[in-house]
């Protein structure tokens, strides 16, 4: 546990969960700043983050967890931070996998939580559906599978759910470790078969059936039960297929072109919020829209999607969600500049195989591209690429056009203008660039 230095003085405490440099900075250097920061990092963040001495110094306080499943470490977290600083008015968290921690933080930091279970149903998707369901709002049947090795649970729940099914980690993200399972028959084999990521450690399983129809992204940020900023962006292909090929992004849908679909989500989401406590700071939810037009709910996560939907939605905003989410904490309000284009979208590219990446699109190709509005190398060349999940990350690229349907067609055409190499092994060629282009 390190103290960190007072860059002022506040009646109020923001806590940030892991190192988030942008966000950080963002919460810091708001001119309207009402709130000290204080910052709670593992120690992998120290070791392998290289975090900024600038930053970590104008924190009120900086503590240092080996993880955030510690539970006796946050707990002496959470005391020293109500012995010793302004009430904890937000927790914030942009890592699924410190999600568990950081509710906990909040659970027992933050006199407006009502519950004591939403930090788990937040990760957790059984209680999540659980809850939600209890809140009138429609979830696909599902059912837990705690032990993949038991056969006559594995039969039981192919017995009561109708397949297709969907069998994922009951604390997963990103798509990763989930299946699809064609027949009931088939259910036990692909369950015992998942590969489970690192730090998903409960090692248990739900199935759930499988819902047909479009899926729907939403991104909000929230202050005081109320949306600042609410996206619904349509994937272009469902997760589970990019990689097998599919088209990997999402296009924005413009309000105005989809009214109604924008007030009935925003219905359902208003609705289930507080089964779960989401109240203040961002969210990132995915719903199923039925061809019958019925929405169903899929998860909820409280923190702005990964992958290449922040930079997308900072080129619709017009600013970065970490600036966005900062003036929505300090101020409760915020100010949304516009986009470049009516229709914004988003695409990550990665390798066709894994091995050492040889090339990526380059500043000058990517400006001289219709559209281009801004792309973020999420890898170097010279890295080893394993395409080890859909969330495994390497070139994310936002596009914009006039019309919807343009922005398919140049999502397309990108697509097939941009590539990343591997090869066997090669030797570095050049390094990681951030470039906008207005």
């Amino acid at each position: 546990m390190n103290a960190g230095h007072r860059d002022r003085t506040s009646d109020r405490t923001i806590v940030v969960c892991k190192y988030q440099p942008e966000l950080l900075a963002a919460l810091l250097d708001h001119e309207a700043r009402t709130a000290d920061v204080c910052l709670v990092i593992e120690r992998s963040d120290v070791l392998y983050e290289s975090p900024d001495p600038g930053l970590l110094g104008r924190c009120r306080k900086v503590y240092t967890v080996s993880g955030f499943d510690s539970l006796a470490e946050l707990s002496a977290v959470a005391v020293d931070l109500r012995q010793t600083c302004p009430p904890v008015v937000q927790v914030h968290n942009q890592d699924e996998r410190s999600q568990f921690g950081s509710g906990y933080l909040r659970l027992l930091l933050d006199p407006s939580v009502p519950g004591a279970r939403h930090h788990v149903a937040l990760r957790d998707k059984r209680l999540m559906k659980e809850l939600v369901g209890g809140a009138g709002v429609p979830v696909a049947r599902f059912r837990s599978l705690a032990d993949p090795r038991d056969a006559d649970a594995v039969a039981a729940v192919a017995r009561e759910l109708s397949a297709p099914l969907i069998v994922k980690p009951v604390a997963g993200y990103g798509a990763s470790a989930t299946e699809k399972v064609e027949c009931g028959e088939e259910l036990g084999a692909v369950a015992a078969g998942l590969k489970f990521e690192v730090g998903q450690r409960a090692g248990q399983l739900m199935v759930e059936e499988f819902v047909p129809g479009e899926e729907l992204a939403i991104d909000a940020i929230w202050s005081g039960g109320e949306p600042l900023t609410f996206v619904v962006h349509r994937y272009l292909y469902p997760r589970m297929q990019v990689l097998g090929g599919a088209l990997d992004g999402s296009l924005i849908l413009a309000p105005a072109e989809h009214p109604g679909l924008y007030a009935r989500i925003k219905d359902m989401h208003k609705r289930f919020n507080p089964a779960l406590g989401i109240h203040d700071g961002p969210s990132h939810l995915e719903v199923f829209v039925r061809e019958d037009g019925e929405l169903v709910f899929s998860e909820v996560a409280t923190r702005p999607g990964g992958g290449w939907i922040q930079l997308m939605i900072g080129a619709y905003h017009g600013r970065s969600t970490s600036d966005l989410i900062a003036e929505a904490a300090h101020t409760g309000s915020v100010t949304l500049p516009g986009a470049p284009w009516p229709h914004i979208g988003g695409l990550h590219i990665r390798p066709a195989a894994p091995g050492v990446i040889v090339s990526m699109p380059g500043d000058d190709e990517l400006a001289a591209f219709p559209g281009a509005v801004a792309w973020h190398r999420r890898r170097e060349v010279g890295d080893r690429a394993r395409i080890s999940g859909p969330s495994d990350w390497y070139f994310h690229l936002v596009l914009g056009a006039d019309t919807e349907e343009g922005l398919y067609e140049t999502c397309e055409r990108a697509a097939r203008t941009f590539t990343v190499e591997t090869a066997e092994s090669a030797p570095p060629v050049r390094g990681r660039a951030v470039a906008r282009r207005a």
